[in-house]
């Protein structure tokens, strides 16, 4: 796995930060879980759960205002000094008033170390593009998996040979490290196109962003959701093991032990299941493994009930939040706007969970107030309709995410300098090399009255005359047949033999298109034709264009599978002219999709060598010379053919931010087409497109290369057939 150079220093500081967050995440919880029970009864965890979420909410909604004004980078160090500086004291006071030292420190590892978990991912997810992202965030979380082990190896071996106090001033030690190393991430700087907005920028109130987007509130819901059956297992996991194991020391032990195996055991599953878990089921889905784990578990310990179930049950939800889970979640979030980003992040990581705290603890005090059912299986069954919500609402982030892909593509289309959607530029172009203008229309139609007197001397038959006209060897004569008003349907089949003539293509084009409506089965007939002469069938796509019906779509998508390439991407083009005028017609999905895939079939060899014939001198996307040096116009017809099923504007942007030097914008757009494109046409296509140096592309045997020549052999005849052709018609030596 590479990173660029310019992110490396970035990235090895936030791995340093990273481990030494989670070691004190893990130690911690193990700190306050032995604190807590060592000098109150497990009854009343549920009062304080709820009293810490409420404490929690404030500091989350202050964080929201704080964060947005000043950023992650200034602002996280200085919280670390502070949360460093609060354990001393709570660790002084702990002699003297040892049940207020435990209830502070509760509330603050609830509130504040989730805020700074919350807040450093957010200036880890602002400074990479969600390309980059994906690869830096599993060096990260394996590095927070050794942090995870050696905090709780750290706790069990504090409380083996000191005592649980103790802990404290060494928790206080491990923020004051990662707040001097945070202090160089800030001497850093950031990747290209990851800048933080200016401190002047006016930033939205956290509950305004939620309130204006649906995907922030899926989000909030699924957090809220797994929080409450993370609540009830790990209420029940607690009250067993203080059955079991009693209070103080041998209690730290346990839990050090636990969360110690916990991290091991999501270290594992990480490396070996998380960036292949991300690429194969997308981000939603990986996130929903969680509410999965706590469903099987929990039911588990219904079904065998007992201190080992419930630790299994526990294990495997933890397990899947510290490993698959957390790499997912922070993903969500790479394509929101920082300002966004800022104000709603700490509402939803520290806010939404503290809520999901409050509703938990009001269920397990409800379930221990039934006296007709056992409380520990009553919460574990909440466990189950919890999770199995979840499950529900997963299933829907990934729309939500590829809507936020789209809507960050499109916010960045102003570094592109675009006026118009690729649809428009596409018409353009295929106008522009069929030689076709509105002006040129009417110019042939105001010709054709001046005429039409000298061109119908026979008033006994004067079809019979212009259709003589048409077959005359003259092209003046026979452009003047042609204007000499609308086509009979004895004239459509030799003015479609007179799109093979390069003298009078363009008016049989243009008078074409104006009668295609009433013959679009004679057009369409003559695409198909394989005998049909090759000049024919490149222009006539362009005239079916304009019959804007069913049965011309139905044509220009059987036209999609023609043996050559200039035809099929003829076929396309006109395709999206009629789909940008004409949005009612409705485009056969699956049919474009099997065009695709038909086109990435190819070797590379042949992807790379295709190119519209003759009069394609246009730069249909508006490339400019630079970047149109570097696309292909095999991956330009593709992705016009996307354009007829996928939304426009997002995808003409992806297109075009693959072909810029800005890394933010080109990790967008292959994370946006990575999650938006069919499974099928993105294994097939991404080769074409990915981001792997060519140096990393393992060589091919030579028997492949020989059988992928011998598949081609009927393309590149055909391509050679071709060239011969217009070089005989532009009479190149």
């Amino acid at each position: 796995m590479t990173i660029p150079d310019r992110n490396a220093a970035a990235v090895r500081l936030a791995i340093a930060v990273s481990g030494l967050m989670i070691a004190y995440q893990v130690a911690g919880r193990a700190t306050r879980d032995a604190l807590f029970l060592s000098h109150f009864n497990v009854t009343t965890l549920p009062r304080m759960v709820a009293l810490a979420a409420i404490v929690s909410l404030v500091a989350a909604l202050a964080m929201s205002r704080i964060l947005g004004r000043f950023g992650p980078g200034r602002l996280v160090p200085a919280l670390l000094v502070g949360s460093a500086l609060f354990q001393l004291a709570a660790w002084g006071l702990l002699a003297v008033l040892p049940r207020l030292a435990t209830v502070l420190f509760y509330f603050q590892f609830n509130g504040m170390g989730a805020l700074l978990v919350s807040a450093f991912w957010s200036l880890v997810n602002e400074r990479f593009d969600p390309r980059t992202a994906k690869r830096s965030v599993a060096l990260i979380g394996i590095a927070g998996t050794v942090g995870g082990v050696s905090g709780g190896l750290m706790a069990e071996r504090v409380g083996a040979l000191l005592s649980v106090s103790a802990m404290l001033p060494a928790l206080s030690v491990l923020h004051l490290v990662a707040a001097a190393l945070l202090l160089r991430v800030r001497a850093v700087p950031a990747t290209s196109g990851a800048r933080e907005p200016a401190p002047a920028v006016v930033q939205p109130a956290g509950f305004r962003a939620l309130a204006a987007s649906p995907y922030l509130r899926m989000l909030a819901a699924a957090l809220i959701l797994g929080t409450v059956s993370e609540g009830l297992l790990d209420y029940v996991f607690k009250a067993s093991a203080k059955q079991a194991f009693g209070h103080g020391d041998a209690l730290l032990r346990f839990f050090a032990l636990f969360y110690t195996a916990i991290n091991v055991l999501a270290g594992g599953v990480g490396a070996v299941l998380g960036r292949r878990a991300l690429e194969r089921l997308g981000l939603a889905r990986t996130v929903g493994v969680l509410p999965w784990s706590v469903a099987l578990g929990s039911a588990g310990a219904i079904a065998f009930p007992g201190l080992w179930a419930v630790v299994l049950a526990r294990g495997a939800e933890a397990t899947a939040r510290n490993s698959l889970y957390r790499g997912g979640y922070e993903l969500l979030f790479t394509p929101l706007p920082p300002e966004e980003k800022r104000a709603a992040k700490p509402l939803l990581d520290v806010g939404a969970v503290r809520a999901g705290d409050m509703l938990a603890a009001g269920l397990i005090q409800a379930a221990l107030l039934v006296t007709l059912l056992d409380p520990h299986t009553l919460m574990l069954a909440l466990a189950v309709l919890s999770a199995v919500a979840g499950i529900v609402l997963t299933i829907r982030l990934h729309g939500g995410y590829v809507a936020a892909l789209e809507r960050s593509l499109v916010a960045r289309a102003g570094q592109l300098d675009m006026s118009s959607t690729m649809l428009d530029r596409t018409a353009r172009m295929t106008m522009a090399t069929m030689g076709i203008t509105v002006d040129r229309a009417r110019r042939s139609g105001r010709a054709g009255a001046a005429t039409g007197a000298t061109t119908g001397t026979d008033e006994t038959d004067p079809a019979l005359l212009r259709l003589a006209e048409l077959h005359s060897s003259d092209p003046g004569r026979v452009r003047a047949a042609l204007r000499a008003g609308p086509l009979e349907p004895v004239h459509v089949a030799r003015a479609i033999e007179l799109l093979g003539s390069d003298d009078v293509s363009h008016t049989a084009l243009d008078v074409l298109s104006g009668v295609a409506a009433r013959h679009t089965g004679q057009l369409v007939d003559a695409l198909l034709d394989p005998a049909s002469e090759f000049a024919v069938r490149r222009r006539v796509p362009a005239a079916i264009a304009h019959a804007a019906s069913p049965r011309a779509v139905d044509g220009l998508l059987a036209g999609l599978h023609d043996p050559r390439f200039e035809v099929r991407v003829r076929c396309g083009r006109a395709l999206a002219k009629v789909s940008a005028e004409s949005p009612a017609l409705v485009v056969d999905r699956a049919r474009v999709l099997e065009a695709v895939l038909s086109e990435v079939a190819v070797g590379r060899q042949v992807w790379e060598s295709q190119q519209p014939l003759g009069e394609d001198t246009d730069d249909p996307l508006e490339l400019g010379d630079a970047l149109r040096e570097r696309s292909s116009r095999s991956l330009e017809h593709v992705f016009i053919l996307l354009s007829l099923v996928l939304p426009r504007q997002p995808l003409q942007i992806a297109f075009q931010g693959l072909h810029t030097d800005d890394p933010q914008l080109r990790g967008t757009a292959l994370e946006y087409l990575e999650t938006a494109l069919p499974v099928p046409v993105r294994e097939k296509l991404w080769p074409f497109i990915g981001d792997r140096p060519a140096a990393d592309r393992p060589s091919r045997p030579r028997e492949q290369v020989v059988a992928d020549l011998i598949a081609a052999r009927s393309s590149i005849v055909l391509s050679l057939e071709d060239l011969e052709k217009l070089r005989d018609h532009l009479d190149i030596p």
